[in-house]
């Protein structure tokens, strides 16, 4: 998985919907939707609950 997204840092805040969706969904636990996976945590990354200070 880390091939496709790279480094991927989370605040304290946002580790717990991080945590979530990596190992509770669909598309983070099977092979075939790993890209999906990974466009999930980018946006989740880059969300305002996730940047903000």
């Amino acid at each position: 998985m880390s091939s496709l997204l790279g480094p991927l840092y989370f605040s304290h805040k946002c580790r717990k919907h991080a945590y979530r969706l990596y190992h509770h969904t669909r598309d983070c636990t099977i092979p075939a939707y790993f890209k999906r996976c990974a466009r999930l945590l980018t946006r989740l990354a880059g969300s305002p609950q996730c940047t903000e200070g």
